[in-house]
């Protein structure tokens, strides 16, 4: 397994209130992020309290048996933690993964020095962060239908998605190809080749706009034909990613 290097921003931005503890009771902190699953491509948003105010906290991206990446800064005047995190893909993920469930733990480190209860020291949560990728064949035949897949699209998560043949830049006919899975963004669809395409190259674009493909969206080259042959049925291959 590659090793990779923790990454440390300068800090973390802090926005969330709370009281702090004035009896020897401390609650436990908290940590939350706002979603369920995560690409490269967005920020890694989260809140939680009940830190020691203005104190140093220490946030482990990591899987058992291995950090993944570290990052650090402080708590603001009132124990409350806030940030939105931009994480590259090699930094939690290895070169031969492309979906990891993390764990993540942040630790108050003035507690954690303190030697105080393991309770008081830590919030934790869970997240996935996942590659992105889209998938289509090469040769279509009007009337048939044809496989495409979206794989990790969780910036786009329940959005509708749409396979576009293009002529250069423009839309000839766009077909509806489902609704991205809620967490990550998955769909596996079957979807039927418009009669109306003449025989020809085009540009093939996944994309979640039903009319102008713009923002985060797959894209790859190839040919309507007039009939199916093996390299018709074949599997869908990569498509490149644009955004």
């Amino acid at each position: 397994m590659t090793s990779r290097r923790l990454l440390i921003p300068a800090a973390v931005a802090a926005a969330a209130a709370l009281a702090p503890a004035a009896s020897a009771q401390v609650p436990p902190p908290t940590i939350a992020f706002d979603r369920p699953c995560y690409t490269a491509e967005q920020a890694l948003a989260f809140t939680g309290a009940g830190y020691t105010p203005s104190g140093p906290v220490e946030l482990l991206f990591s899987v058992p048996g291995e950090a993944r990446a570290a990052f650090t800064g402080a708590a603001d005047a009132a124990g409350g933690i806030a940030g939105r995190l931009g994480v590259k893909e090699d930094a939690l993920l290895t070169e031969d993964e492309d979906r990891r469930d993390l764990a993540v733990t942040a630790t108050d480190q003035t507690r954690a020095d303190a030697g105080a209860p393991p309770e008081s020291q830590f919030g934790t949560a869970q997240l996935t962060f996942t590659r992105w990728a889209g998938f289509s064949p090469g040769r279509y035949v009007p009337g048939r239908k044809v496989e495409v897949e979206a794989y990790g699209w969780a910036f786009a998560a329940g959005k509708p998605l749409y396979f576009h043949f293009q002529k250069g830049r423009a839309t000839v006919a766009a077909v509806r190809a489902g609704v991205l899975s809620a967490d990550c963004g998955d769909l596996v669809a079957r979807i039927r080749v418009p009669k109306k395409l003449e025989p020809g190259p085009y540009r093939l674009v996944l994309s979640t706009e039903k009319r102008t493909p713009e923002g985060f969206y797959t894209w790859r080259k190839g040919r309507v034909v007039k009939r199916a042959s093996a390299a018709t049925a074949a599997a869908g291959t990569p498509m490149r990613r644009a955004g």
